[in-house]
């Protein structure tokens, strides 16, 4: 199926241009001395933090990006070619929510044993491909290891790929040990890579250290990256959404050439984020449709420009509840972006403007974006599928419909039937105690529950982790 084309050739050439003159006159600044140091002998303009990217330098660099890789799963059982061998997508659950919401409503900080189900409901949901880590409280846990007990969580019980969001730039290094122990080691680790980091640029056009020590270290071990941009337009962006989407994408882009000056070839996902301010109540929101097409031009400006594969929030509300507007709004950007041609359709389980995961909108996300997936396929326009014979044929054997012809008899499988949605009329609803969407969701969720889907991490590897971890908390410790 052709990618959507609801930003014009001309309008990409434009946007293209203007990023790439912003790297090359503004630049960004980047808080790590070795790091500015490579980029210098990779060609890059440095004077102090600031580094600036000449266009052949930048357009060098981001050729290198690989067209085609594989996102791997610990098991080996949802490993992750990239680009989709079906034309489709991938999905993956929210990141970085600190509230869970429960499935009779209570609304508190996520705990390490909610950790553990989200991660188990996300192995057993058939439509998200990967997941990403919750926040769990700093009660818990250590505030400042907070990523670290999260992630062995995923790693004893995640059976798909692992996006992983450091949170301290002194749990780079841990995180990345946690991960080569789960995999027998950082060879093994970098010639299969079940996790891929994220990196982020905050403020504007600038990268603190934690980010770029997750660029360097990553660049070094080899392993993959989805950089990220997070602006939110009118406060720390551009208030319109071409402006925002202008410095998006350049913050991305430039993480990206950093990557790939460092490490040629290593597998990076751009990932523009973009979020936008309410001048009216100064609440920040997701689901703007003009968030939403900020996103769709960011996706375009990657996959159609530059050839690699984007990603950003397809699903998602700023509702605070499981209301009319959480479905609208969720079911709208997942079909707008996957209209887009992203790669990747983040965001699965989130509410109230991703700041709180919620066990059933995963479940229905799953069921949403069933659906999109066959949008997204298109159908195929053949004399077999409008069936031609049969139209011209003899006009008696179908003069009764076509309920019994040859070709309904091919077809008649094809068609989608969400499991969860009603398809049956008024008595037999009845008779089955006239079910929701919500309630046959809540039956779901329970009947998951009822038989966790887990990792079978070997004891060893179990050990493994876990000695990790203890390493890395007490360098945390040590370090306060």
């Amino acid at each position: 199926m052709s990618k959507t084309m609801l930003f014009s050739a001309d309008a990409l050439a434009r946007m293209q241009d203007r990023v790439e003159l912003l790297l090359e006159k503004r630049g960004v600044t980047v808080d790590h001395e070795a790091l500015c140091q490579a980029l210098a002998q990779k060609g890059c303009r440095v004077q102090g933090k600031q580094v600036y990217f000449p266009r052949d330098v930048l357009r060098n660099a981001v050729e290198a990006a690989p067209k085609a890789f594989t996102l791997y799963s610990q098991d080996g059982t949802h490993d992750l070619p990239f680009p989709c061998p079906d034309g489709g997508f991938y999905v993956r659950s929210n990141t970085g929510a600190p509230g869970w919401r429960t499935a009779d409503g209570d609304v508190h900080a996520v705990r390490l044993a909610e950790a553990a189900e989200w991660f188990e409901l996300i192995n057993a949901l058939p439509n998200i491909d990967f997941c990403a880590l919750p926040s769990v409280s700093g009660d818990e846990v250590p505030p400042a290891a907070v990523d670290l007990y999260t992630f062995e969580q995923a790693l004893l019980h995640s059976r798909k790929h692992i996006w992983v969001q450091p949170y301290e730039a002194k749990n780079v290094h841990g995180l990345i040990d946690m991960a080569a122990a789960a995999a027998g080691g950082l060879d093994a680790l970098r010639e299969k890579p079940f996790v891929s980091f994220i990196s982020c640029s905050v403020p504007l056009l600038s990268f603190k250290h934690m980010d770029a020590e997750i660029i360097y270290c990553c660049a070094k071990a080899g392993l993959p990256v989805q950089p990220c941009s997070l602006p939110t337009a009118g406060a720390n962006t551009p208030i319109t959404a071409q402006g925002t989407a202008l410095v998006c994408c350049a913050e991305v882009l430039a993480q990206i050439a950093m990557l790939e000056l460092l490490c040629p070839g290593l597998p990076v996902i751009a990932t523009p984020l973009p979020f936008s301010m309410d001048m009216m109540t100064t609440y920040t929101l997701q689901s703007a449709p003009e968030t939403t097409l900020c996103r769709v031009l960011c996706m375009q400006l990657f996959e159609e420009i530059y050839g690699i594969p984007a990603h950003t929030y397809a699903t998602g509300t700023d509702s605070l509840t499981l209301d009319g507007q959480n479905y609208i709004e969720r079911t709208s950007l997942a079909h707008m972006i996957a209209l887009s041609g992203a790669s990747v359709l983040g965001g699965a389980g989130q509410i109230e403007t991703a700041k709180t995961n919620c066990p059933l909108t995963l479940i229905t996300d799953d069921e949403i974006f069933g659906l999109v997936r066959r949008f997204r396929q298109g159908l195929e326009i053949s004399d077999e599928a409008m069936d031609l014979d049969e139209l011209l044929g003899d006009p008696e054997e179908t003069a009764d419909g076509f309920i019994m012809t040859e070709h309904t008899l091919r077809h008649y499988k094809e068609i989608t039937r969400p499991a969860l949605f009603s398809r049956v009329g008024v008595p037999v609803w009845k008779e089955a105690g006239c079910p929701t969407l919500e309630s046959r969701v809540l039956e779901k969720y329970r009947a998951l529950r009822a038989a966790p889907d887990s990792m079978d991490l070997a004891p060893e590897r179990r050990e493994a982790v876990h000695a990790a971890l203890v390493r890395a908390v007490a360098d945390v410790a040590e370090g306060e």
